[in-house]
């Protein structure tokens, strides 16, 4: 009787881990309170980025930071969770004005995509109304003695 080999994968033994395993990452909320950062929008070009500049200013502590695109940079308040409202609503106010689809917000690290909530509604299907199907009247056929 001939051996018969049993394959690599049921004969390799499992190596065991290192004894000093890495920290676990512990994952924060995108919207955390804890160490502040800034929130920078970014604006397709300057026009764009004064007319949000000038939205931002009474509400948040705003700068415009020029170069290869132009951005805003935002400060949130200190205390409150008020101010994420407040950011939403003054990017949506901003992205229906110029008027853009989206624009992308950068906090803490992280980038997120805003959508204009005009872009939105390209995609929502409505019923047609029936006031505004109109209504074709069938014209009895003539014969050559009416005419």
């Amino acid at each position: 009787m001939s051996a018969v080999l049993a394959p690599f994968s049921l004969t390799r033994r499992l190596r065991r881990r290192a004894a000093v395993s890495p920290a676990p990452r512990i994952a924060r909320p995108a919207w955390s309170f804890d160490g502040l950062h800034r929130i920078e929008i970014v604006a397709p070009d300057p026009e764009c980025a004064a007319l949000l500049l000038e939205y931002a200013s009474p509400l948040f502590p705003a700068e415009l930071v020029t170069g290869d695109v132009s951005v805003v940079r935002l400060q949130p308040p200190q205390a409150g969770a008020r101010w994420v409202i407040e950011l939403l609503a003054l990017v949506e106010r901003w992205l229906e004005s110029v008027p853009l689809p989206c624009a992308t917000l950068i906090y803490g690290g992280r980038s997120y995509l805003i959508r204009s909530s005009l872009d939105i509604a390209k995609f929502v299907v409505t019923e047609p109304e029936t006031a505004a199907i109109t209504q074709f009247v069938v014209a009895e056929p003539q014969t050559a003695a009416t005419l």
